[in-house]
């Protein structure tokens, strides 16, 4: 961080990376929670402020090209020339300008330069932003979410990281792919990347017979299990009866 500071003394990604870092070693949380934060969250500003730097670069490159390139093409066009070799330097100067311009429109248009740039930016400084506010215990971390008590680092700090991940994994699922969770129970979506697995293993109730609601094939069935208990003779067996829907099984 301090290497890329010095190559890049201007840049404003990096100089709020290094005042939130050095802002981090002075709050009073252990060593071990200072340690998720440089792992996760320095970590984490790095990689967007690397990326919103170059997708900053490549946005305004891409966009002058295009703009500056789109009113020099009809003004050369519009000019009339006398000569042979003027006219064939003309013709390719205004061949090789039209490549270009559509080139950097195609990339624009195919990378979703535009997008990116946006919305890497936007991250980057919403997590700034988060950054600051617990550290200075304001906003949600000063007490909002622990009501009666009073507010310090050390129990806002699982609220922060909650925070965090949400923020990446919100961009995350807007970059590559978006998936929804749908329970069946109530209609309710909730939005997330890896949903969880569809077979949960479910309590079971103690009573004359064991009935559960399993998920079996995203479709709900009532599974019900009778044990009766063991006869005297020691030759007689278990008997089991497994009623599942309107079929029945019954051991002897």
């Amino acid at each position: 961080m301090v290497c890329k500071s010095r190559v890049f003394p201007q840049a404003h990604n990096y100089s709020q990376i290094q005042l939130i870092t050095e802002a981090f070693d002075v709050i009073g949380i252990d060593n071990n929670q200072k340690l998720i934060i440089k792992h996760r969250f320095t970590s984490l500003l790095q990689e967007y402020g690397d990326r919103s730097w170059k997708y900053s670069i490549s946005f305004h490159t891409l966009r002058i090209t295009i703009t500056i390139g789109s009113l020099i093409v009809p003004a050369i066009l519009s000019v009339q020339f006398t000569g042979s070799q003027t006219s064939e330097s003309i013709y390719w100067i205004v061949w090789f300008l039209s490549l270009l311009v559509t080139i950097s429109n195609a990339l624009v248009t195919l990378l979703k330069v535009d997008k990116k740039y946006y919305t890497l930016n936007t991250v980057f400084h919403h997590i700034v932003s988060e950054g600051w506010l617990y550290i200075e215990l304001s906003g949600k971390y000063s007490g909002y979410k622990t009501p009666g008590e009073t507010p310090t680092h050390k129990n806002q700090f699982v609220y922060f990281c909650h925070s965090l991940e949400k923020i990446r994994m919100k961009q995350v699922e807007d970059e590559y792919f978006k998936l929804t969770e749908i329970h069946n129970n109530g209609n309710q979506t909730h939005d997330q990347l890896i949903p969880p697995t569809p077979l949960k293993a479910l309590p079971f109730s103690t009573s004359e017979g064991i009935k559960s609601n399993g998920l079996v094939n995203d479709s709900l069935r009532n599974t019900t299990v009778l044990f009766t208990p063991k006869e005297a003779d020691e030759d007689t067996e278990d008997s089991t009866t497994l009623d599942l829907g309107s079929s029945s099984k019954t051991t002897k």
